[in-house]
Order: structure tokens, then sequence, then C-alpha cells
């Protein structure tokens, strides 16, 4: 690991899902995909949903984002979201049938409102597959 660390904090309605240090940490935000290094400026993005990655030394952690914000700050990142879930807490099999219901649920979408919440079901549950399929 370099010298100077990078702080890292997730943070979800449930606690704090991981903290610790880090050499470099990537994720995808409303602008596009993002990697961060240690000391840079001051910055506030939104995230979408998608993998974040944080690697520290040689080793890289994976955690399935749900949407939040991402704070950087001079002594490092704070990461709010309302879920951040490690390969190794997702179950595939249920996920691939949550999918189903959702395509399901998306097909008979009245509303632009339903049909928004359906897509982001969607997208939660197409995440937690690719994620979970990498354990």
């Amino acid at each position: 690991m370099s010298e100077v660390a990078l702080k890292i904090r997730i943070i979800t309605p449930y606690g704090i899902e991981w903290e610790g240090d880090a050499d470099f940490i990537s994720f995808r935000s409303t602008e596009g995909e993002i990697g961060y290094l240690p000391e840079r400026a001051p910055a506030l993005m939104k995230l979408t949903v998608d993998v974040m990655k944080v690697r520290s030394g040689s080793s890289t952690l994976q955690f399935a984002v749900h949407g939040g914000y991402v704070l950087q700050e001079r002594e490092g990142l704070t990461i709010v979201t309302d879920a951040a879930e490690t390969p190794e807490e997702i179950s595939v099999e249920r996920a691939k049938q949550r999918l189903k219901r959702a395509e399901e649920l998306l097909q008979v979408s009245k509303s632009r409102r339903e049909r928004a919440r359906n897509e982001a079901k969607l997208q939660r549950h197409m995440l937690r597959i690719k994620i979970g399929s990498r354990e």
C-alpha cells in the first residue's frame, strides 16, 4: 500500500458497512466512471447502481452499491448508500427470482413513477447477479 492511504467509510441505513484504508477506489457516478487516489480535491458526487471496487495492497474488495453519494474530503471518502453488498452476501438464485418478478412488474407498469420504480428494481437485481456470480 502507498505511504498515504485513502480512508474509506461506506455507510448504509443499517450502519457502517465497511471502513478501512485503500490505495484506490473506483465507482460509477452520474458523471461517469470515477477513480480516486489519496489526497485529491474535495468533491461531492451522486452514485449510480453499479459495482464499487476498493483496492488495498494486493487485494480488491467489490461492493454492489445501490445509488447514494460520495463525499471526497482531504482525509478520505465517505460513501452513503442505500445498500452495499459484497459477493458473499448475495444469493444469485434469489436475485434471479426477483429479477424475473421485476421484469413481470415492468410489463404491467401503468404510471411513469411505477415504471421508474420497477426499472430501478430491475437494475439492482441485475447488479446482484453480476457481482454475485463473480464470487
